[in-house]
């Protein structure tokens, strides 16, 4: 299965940065699922600050490039405040390197990996390719269709996007634990068993649970 990060891992790698260009630079991997090779060919011009939007220009498959949303002001804010004087600069690289020259693809993946080691990560979730990951876990948890996700992480096919379907046992616990499935239990045993199940004496069944629940733990002792 491929990695992603769980939200305290994520915010563990933020805050492990040293630079401020650093933490953005994750925060914006994180929000909007870029290829680390996009994120570090962004031209100044390339990034919307009105809409909040970016072009990935002569995108991976799509020579035509595509527009990613940045949604999130904060960030936006953030960007704008790191560009600063070179706004007026279009062709301008967006990140810029220590030495000030444009922020090569190899530099991005070694900062996110000293970053991971810093905050402890497992080696692969210190990898750019694993926020990419990150960001399509969390926006089909929020509820964002697989065809808007496939447009804006660039696949050419939905299948390939709906490998970032699969979740981690700790992630699908947490889902049933929200959405339990209706108790049918007592409908599919005997009569006279069914009638038993009843829940021991001083067991409370308080206002939030429901007596069948209470019926269906029950049940483990009488037909232990």
């Amino acid at each position: 299965m491929r990695k992603y990060l769980k939200l305290p891992e994520l915010k563990a790698l933020m805050d492990a940065t040293r630079h401020p260009r650093d933490r953005l630079l994750i925060r914006m991997m994180y929000q909007t699922g870029l290829r680390v090779g996009e994120i570090a060919a962004l031209k100044i011009g390339d990034v919307d600050f009105s809409l909040g939007e970016i072009t990935i220009q002569r995108a991976k498959r799509h020579e035509e490039g595509r527009v990613v949303p940045l949604t999130d002001e904060f960030t936006l804010a953030l960007l704008s405040e790191y560009v600063g004087m070179r706004m007026s600069e279009p062709e301008a690289p967006l990140f810029l390197s220590s030495r000030r020259g444009p922020l090569s693809r190899r530099a991005l993946e070694h900062m996110v990996e000293k970053c991971g080691k810093r905050a402890g990560l497992e080696a692969g979730k210190a990898h750019p390719h694993a926020l990419r990951h990150t960001h399509a876990v969390y926006a089909l948890k929020a509820g964002i269709d697989l065809r808007t996700l496939q447009q804006n992480l660039g696949h050419s096919t939905i299948s390939t996007t709906a490998l970032y379907l699969g979740l981690d046992i700790d992630d699908r616990k947490e889902i049933y634990a929200a959405h339990p499935l209706p108790l049918t239990e007592r409908e599919q045993l005997p009569p006279a068993l069914a009638n038993e199940l009843v829940p021991p004496v001083g067991v409370h069944v308080d206002d939030n649970v429901h007596v069948e629940e209470a019926r269906f733990e029950a049940s483990f002792e009488l037909l232990d």
